[in-house]
């Protein structure tokens, strides 16, 4: 869909990550843009909330950026929150094995294809483990079958063990919130190609100096209405109302409400794919197939004069880690506080959360030999089930474009990081969908 949007009225649906950044670039094109949001806060699903118990404001989920997220860091800019994050010059990535033993991925500040192999070659591990990785680093050039999974991938390249435990994993986790059997090998290879043929700075990571909330929903009401924006929060969108040929003509929420949707008007949803299937069940044939993905963090708080744990840094991959793979910390942040990290685990499914703070103790005794199970510590554990979409081998045909559904209403336009940005369930995916969308609108 094209044409000028000067005076058109744009309706936007959902004010997470991708909602946030089409309000804006819809109110810069000159669009009066009215942004609905179920929730009483702006985010989507990078929110936090108050632990009763402790006072603190944590996460429902962690995340942290690349320096290649250009989409994202011009959100932050425009929320004004882009100097809430410690950046580093080049990629560090700290390893735990089980048995304790710690190692690291630390880049030099040069070119990343330069500065890979020496990285490579500096990891603690057996000399053939660190050149089997250097091996299949150089052939993530190289294009992978669409069927294959990561899995399949790290077998015909010759990297499972150490290789596959101290690097693939741990990437694979953190790119894609599944294991390597479930993810695609060309989404990931894709991403991997973006964040490391480049410079040093665009595989180094962003990390979070606040929490989420404080990062996007604080401030998003106040830059919003800078921009022109009408944001109504604690409205749920219930029904999205087609003419017989087919045009949105009426956007209705959960009150009873309807707001009607002109002729020129454009409704753009930035709702997530299992949203947006219930109110267009018969444009769902693609994307009402993806499934989801969970991600289970413990957030611990280490009681005053107790032990702690050995800090490697912001990030700690557990190595061969089951079921936690990340102990996460905010930079410069209090040493008693850190946050264990599960992505794509099912095998929490179901448990009470006394029995999965029980797993991360257990956990974090194995990978720190020394540091007791027991140590006194207030902890709260944060469940989201449906963290991302799992871009599973094949699921790229399931994923429409950003822009008008196939075969649906010439009006209604649809981004979100679900849909098809050569990119898995990023926020950086979610602030490019926005922009495909917005380029169509020129």
């Amino acid at each position: 869909m094209t044409g000028p949007t000067q005076g058109r009225r744009a309706i936007v649906l959902g004010a997470g990550v991708a909602g946030l950044a089409a309000a804006f670039g819809l109110a810069e094109a000159g669009c009066r843009v009215l942004l609905l949001e179920s929730r009483a806060w702006c985010g989507g699903r990078a929110f936090s909330f108050v632990d009763r118990a402790s006072g603190r404001r944590l996460d429902n989920g962690p995340h942290a950026l690349l320096g290649c997220y250009r989409g994202m860091r011009e959100l932050l800019r425009r929320l004004g929150t882009d100097q809430l994050f410690a950046a580093d010059r080049a990629l560090r990535l700290a390893y735990r094995g089980p048995d304790g033993a710690a190692t690291a991925l630390a880049l030099a500040r040069l070119p990343v294809p330069l500065a890979m192999p020496f990285g490579l070659l500096a990891l603690r591990l057996p000399l053939g483990a660190r050149l089997r990785a250097l091996w299949g680093m150089a052939a993530v050039l190289g294009p992978a079958p669409a069927a294959w999974s990561l899995d399949d991938w790290l077998g015909a390249r010759g990297q499972r063990g150490a290789p596959d435990d101290y690097f693939w994993r741990p990437l694979c986790r953190a790119i894609m919130n599944v294991e390597p059997a479930a993810c695609a090998a060309a989404d990931f290879l894709a991403t991997l190609r973006e964040a490391f043929l480049g410079r040093a700075s665009a595989a180094a990571f962003l990390l979070p100096l606040r929490p989420w909330g404080e990062i996007l929903a604080d401030p998003a009401p106040a830059a919003l209405r800078r921009a022109g924006v009408e944001l109504r929060t604690g409205a749920r969108v219930a029904a999205i109302e087609r003419a017989a040929r087919g045009a949105v003509v009426g956007v209705g929420l959960s009150g009873g409400e309807r707001i009607e949707v002109g002729e020129r008007d454009l409704v753009v949803s930035a709702l997530p794919w299992f949203a947006l299937r219930g109110l267009v069940p018969d444009l769902a044939g693609g994307f009402g197939a993806l499934r989801a993905s969970p991600i289970v963090t413990v957030h611990f708080a280490l009681a005053d004069g107790g032990p702690l744990l050995p800090d490697d840094g912001p990030v700690t991959a557990l190595a061969g880690g089951d079921p936690f793979h990340f102990v996460l910390r905010t930079p410069g942040g209090d040493p008693r506080q850190f946050a264990l990290l599960s992505g794509g685990n099912r095998s929490f499914d179901g448990l009470r959360t006394d029995a999965i703070e029980g797993l991360a103790r257990a956990q974090l005794a194995r990978w720190f030999p020394g540091f007791p199970a027991a140590a006194p510590a207030l902890v709260r554990v944060a469940k989201e089930a449906l963290a991302t979409f799992v871009a599973a081998p094949g699921s790229r045909a399931l994923r429409p474009r950003p822009g008008p559904l196939p075969g649906g209403p010439p009006n209604l336009l649809v981004c979100g990081d679900w849909t098809d940005t050569g990119l898995p369930a990023t926020l950086e995916g979610a602030c490019r969908s926005a922009q495909a969308v917005l380029a169509q609108l020129r």
